[in-house]
């Protein structure tokens, strides 16, 4: 991958001076949790995107996605430019939020294996691989959170109403390690990964979703007018957050139906990620293995961000002994579901699960094996 990248870089521009790889994100628990200043348990993936580049002392950014052939000219000057290329719209987020101008041009080629639409934060590693070149390129002397910000201010203005877990995550991963992250005080303890036999797969249902097109920012202001009904007429809050589930009975008939299962899920889904945690801890990977399984339950019948491929992979695993849990992962209305099995999955379960799903939907899986590696800032914790 990066190979290819270097050689498309070298036929265009020569050689460039700053490399950067860019990984995915994938979570283990604690989805829609981090808008609502909760809790999640994500790791950098090895599967991510490489960034190759050099200043070339112009107002001009001359970029390759090399995975389509797209091409684009950005004169930094030329404050009316409309993008072109989807994948543009995050670039020059960054741009703008950093406020950029003048001689910052650069010749960018970007490359990745990461499914775009899968929820695994396509869209963040574009964003955070591009501060981090950048940064180093013209020595802007951002901190490690000055880069978070950035990243999730970008992606704010994209479109996207999103909390900081995906940008955190990609720059702040660690080999081995799931981030147990704090969303409200943007803390984080690491949790090892001792896997010993157990793994982590991803499988993509290649149903592409565009979260500013979905139904993502609704869920996150159905959360916002929740609180809002709640601090008046129960007690005051700033968020979610400040729920327990002992909670629930009291705010049961100050919310509608819809508002009080989103508000309920957000309460449980940050319960399971505490309770994820202690069973990792203990190697108790059965335990584990509900808890994804309760945490989809909740995505599907009380968020309602879960979709008929997804919900149709997480059910074909519980007729399978060798998983162990599964969940819908991600922002919802198609991607990934993430699964916790016991041994690797073998090429028959594999084909078995591409036909019956290509069968079922007219399209095929793909199946991807994931462990926790180091983010963009080398794993250092």
């Amino acid at each position: 991958m990066k190979n290819k990248a270097q050689k498309i870089f070298e036929s265009h521009f020569g050689n460039p001076t700053v490399q950067v790889f860019s990984p995915g994100r994938a979570n283990i628990i604690g989805e829609h949790t981090d808008y609502n200043e909760g809790y999640v348990l994500p790791f950098a993936i090895g599967q991510g995107i490489w960034f190759l580049a050099a200043a070339n002392s112009t107002s001009v950014m001359n970029i390759i996605a090399a995975n389509t052939g797209e091409i684009a000219r950005v004169d930094l000057s030329d404050h009316s430019y409309i993008p072109v290329f989807g994948w543009e719209k995050y670039l020059l987020q960054v741009i703008r939020t950093l406020d950029l101008h003048g001689n910052h041009g650069l010749d960018l080629v970007f490359f990745g294996d990461l499914p775009i639409g899968g929820g695994v934060s396509s869209s963040s590693a574009i964003t955070c691989g591009f501060i981090s070149v950048l940064d180093s390129l013209f020595d802007l002397g951002l901190t490690p959170d000055d880069m978070i910000r950035t990243a999730v201010t970008a992606e704010v203005g994209s479109g996207v109403r999103g909390g900081i877990m995906d940008q955190y995550t990609i720059f702040n991963g660690v080999s081995d390690k799931a981030i147990l992250l704090d969303c409200r005080t943007g803390s984080h303890k690491f949790v090892d990964l001792n896997m010993r036999g157990y793994h982590f797969y991803l499988i993509n249902t290649n149903v592409r979703h565009n979260l500013v097109q979905t139904d993502y920012n609704s869920r996150r202001a159905e959360c916002d007018r929740a609180v809002g009904l709640i601090s008046v007429n129960h007690k005051k809050i700033s968020a979610l957050r400040d729920l327990t589930l002992s909670d629930l009975p009291a705010i049961r008939e100050l919310l509608d139906d819809t508002l009080f299962n989103r508000v309920s899920f957000v309460v449980q889904e940050n319960d399971r990620v505490l309770h994820a945690v202690e069973a990792i801890r203990s190697h108790n990977w059965n335990k584990l293995g509900e808890l994804l399984y309760g945490s989809h339950d909740g995505l599907a019948q009380m968020y309602e961000v879960s979709c008929d491929e997804l919900n149709w992979l997480v059910n074909f695993t519980l007729d399978v002994d060798q998983f162990l849990g599964a969940r819908m992962m991600g922002g919802g209305f198609g991607g990934c579901t993430i699964n916790l099995t016991k041994g690797k999955i073998s090429l028959d379960l594999v084909r078995k699960i591409e036909i019956e799903y290509e069968k079922a939907f007219g399209l095929k899986p793909e199946i991807m094996p994931i462990t926790a590696e180091n983010g963009i800032l080398g794993g250092i914790e």
